[in-house]
């Protein structure tokens, strides 16, 4: 019989704790070729995370997101942006060889594609899984491909709810390990990316999110589903964890290597670089 699966329902945290924690645990997991830890998560203050191969400074406006009080993140994924606001943010990690999911990216993504559908379809929502552009044989990513907003986009395996897009994720491997997390929308907030990027973005109207097809979300009762939908659709068992203290210290000790902070804003007024010089000297004696 399989080891049980780790499962943590870590609550809030700031985007760069967030995105920080889920690369510790990848690390962790192929170090020591552990059991899958599958992580739930949401976010405070929301945040735009923008893929590992984007640039910030050429995709958002971060002037206007630091104005909005809008974090900005790099995630140690791939992929494209995606604003993390009003949304229940899941992670996965395993080692290569893990035999409920093994196989490459395109496999990876549909068994665990069928998990989150059989989870939501538990929670009273009609999910499916669709095959995406990608996954049909279309061309593989390019840069350009890379940029843009994540729900504005298909990929290899899609989720989605009135032939609309639920969810997006994205996955990276390094030696031994996998990591793949996603954003389940449960409002429209995602849509106010679109005025943070700095090129013409208006998302298209292809994206849904959970009120639109449930009355009432209780976070609980939506993981306790989702927990339920990987347990039944590749028979493991599932062992309800935290993170250990040391795993959130570590954590917060790396946080800041997925910050990307906001510009300074211009001075008010035109100093000279004399008078510049100046004032930095003072400042450090005060």
């Amino acid at each position: 019989m399989s080891r049980p699966w780790r499962t943590i329902d870590s609550g809030l945290s700031t985007g760069a704790h967030n995105m920080a924690v889920d690369e510790l645990l990848l690390t962790r997991v192929a170090e020591s070729g552990g059991a899958p830890v599958l992580r739930f998560y949401t976010w405070r203050p929301p945040a735009v995370s923008i893929g590992s191969n984007q640039t910030a400074a050429t995709e958002l406006d971060l002037a206007r997101c630091s104005q909005q009080g809008i974090d900005v993140v790099r995630r140690p994924s791939g992929g494209r942006a995606v604003l993390h606001w009003n949304e229940l943010t899941y992670s996965l990690l395993w080692t290569e060889d893990e035999p409920s999911l093994a196989g490459g990216v395109s496999e990876s993504c549909r068994r665990i594609g069928e998990c989150l559908v059989a989870g939501l379809q538990l929670f009273g929502v009609a999910a499916e899984l669709e095959q995406g552009d990608r996954g049909r044989g279309g061309a593989a990513p390019t840069s350009a491909a890379s940029k843009g907003p994540c729900f504005a986009s298909t990929s290899r395996w899609e989720i989605t709810c009135g032939g609309k897009k639920l969810v997006g994720s994205a996955q990276r491997r390094i030696r031994g390990g996998v990591l793949q997390h996603g954003s389940l929308l449960l409002g429209p907030e995602h849509l106010r990316l679109g005025d943070l990027m700095r090129t013409d973005h208006v998302l298209p109207q292809t994206s849904t999110h959970l009120a639109c097809w449930v009355n009432h979300i209780d976070l609980e009762q939506l993981m306790e589903s989702l927990l339920e939908g990987f347990a039944r659709t590749l028979d493991v068992d599932l062992e309800p964890t935290a993170l250990s203290p040391e795993e959130t210290a570590t954590a917060a000790q790396r946080a800041h290597r997925f910050s990307i902070a906001p510009p300074l804003p211009p001075a008010t007024t035109e100093h000279t670089s004399a008078e510049t010089a100046i004032h930095g000297l003072v400042s450090q004696r005060t």
